[in-house]
């Protein structure tokens, strides 16, 4: 099983770790002294449609022909999809909420005449009360892009649940420390993220709707010494590690006060590496220098009937 922790996403390489969050019950609730808990409220049978766009961007300079376990490359790519969630079933364990459902990806058509879009893409997943993924099955299918979109929407979508459980109020701020799971060539990385309930304002979708705006921004630390950065694994191989890495994830959130559902969402990425990977002795060094600056956007799509229904969310 893995933790799936809500906003950790480390993007030289062109896959990530899961980045979601379990998905909360109940609906959006006033709590004492004006505090709310923004839990969307699902059933079995409900489908809720999403836009999905991303634009990553990787560029790497390399300082050496030698061939290591470590080989980043650049990458640009543009993602586009509509994401379609099904609820399979949706219930309430010791008073924690539990989901199993599936997203499609739909692609749009292709402008080359006589082209067809390609097949949608499945993944079934089911989160369990304690906040962990403990089926998801598809995801290996994705392409390396495909796959950080998904993980970028799971994340934002089920954000509610990662709150206070005490409810929340414009203006409170708190902080969380997380440490990067993700291999990569810089050892004893941690996340220090800030969240902040910003104010309430209309929604971008619908209209007619107040949303809470939230704001993230989480900031890469490094814990080890520059000169010696060598994690466990690549001491294993007989390789040394050294360098600097840094990074800036800005998350914006808008969810519904009536329903909390998420209505839109919006990450900047901004990452820096520099790392020189040698033999244990020091010999063969090969540094590389890289840097990510991507963007993610989620928005939702509603329907006629989910316009006009006591519960947005909900298509029949």
């Amino acid at each position: 099983m893995n933790q799936v922790p809500q906003q950790r996403r480390w993007s030289w390489f062109a896959t990530a770790c899961f980045a979601a969050a379990a998905i909360p019950l109940l609906g959006a609730a006033a709590q004492s002294d004006d505090r709310i808990q923004l839990l969307p409220h699902l059933q079995g049978g409900e489908t809720l449609r999403y836009e999905s766009h991303a634009r990553l961007n990787r560029y790497v300079k390399t300082k050496s022909n030698v061939v290591t376990m470590f080989e980043p490359t650049p990458l640009q790519a543009d993602f586009s999809a509509n994401l379609l969630l099904s609820v399979h079933d949706f219930h309430s364990l010791d008073h924690r909420p539990m989901m199993a459902g599936d997203t499609q990806l739909i692609f749009p058509e292709p402008n080359v005449p006589g082209s067809s879009a390609p097949h949608p893409l499945k993944v079934d997943f089911t989160i369990g009360g304690d906040g962990v993924l403990t089926h998801a099955d598809g995801l290996d299918d994705l392409d390396p892009v495909e796959r950080i979109a998904w993980q970028f929407w799971i994340a934002q979508f089920a954000f509610g649940w990662t709150l206070p459980p005490a409810g929340v109020k414009p203006g409170e701020k708190w902080k969380s420390l997380e440490v990067e799971q993700t291999p990569t060539p810089i050892a004893n990385l941690v996340w220090e993220r800030e969240t902040t309930y910003v104010q309430d304002d209309t929604c971008p979708i619908l209209r007619d709707e107040q949303c809470a705006v939230f704001l993230t921004t989480a900031t890469l630390k490094q814990k080890s010494k520059p000169d010696n950065t060598t994690p466990e694994d690549y001491q294993l191989h007989e390789l040394k590690t050294s360098g600097t890495a840094e990074g800036t994830n800005e998350t914006v959130i808008y969810i519904s006060r009536k329903t909390g559902l998420l209505l839109r969402a919006s990450e900047d990425i901004q990452q820096a590496l520099d790392v020189t990977i040698a033999k244990a002795d020091g010999s063969n060094q090969v540094q590389y220098l890289v840097e990510v600056k991507s963007h993610f956007e989620t928005v939702f799509v509603p329907t006629a009937s989910s316009v006009t229904a006591d519960n947005p969310g909900h298509q029949q």
